[in-house]
């Protein structure tokens, strides 16, 4: 039985913030799935909206999770070219 390996990756960064602790882990995530040898899941930190105003540029919010992973996907898949369908899952993040 062949089975793909799984990788996780954490972070403690996320966009809209534009580190290298936020960028670097997404691009490796969506081409570490690209090869389509192994299942994928990107795990990052969910601000609450007090510290999202603190860390994220140009007043940039979320209300829920599913409105932060759209964004995410939607300026990943702005600047590959493809759409990736690794997991993205959050963790509570101060």
């Amino acid at each position: 039985m062949d089975q793909k390996h799984h990788i996780a990756i954490f972070t403690t960064a996320s966009l809209p913030w534009l580190t290298g602790t936020a960028v670097n882990p997404l691009f490796r995530a969506a081409y570490l799935y690209k090869a389509e040898e192994r299942n994928v899941t990107l795990v990052i930190p969910w601000l609450s909206l007090k510290d999202q105003k603190v860390v994220y540029p140009n007043n940039v919010t979320f209300d829920s999770p599913a409105e932060q992973e759209k964004y995410i996907r939607q300026w990943l898949e702005d600047r590959i070219g493809f759409a990736s369908g690794f997991n993205i899952k959050f963790y509570p993040g101060k």
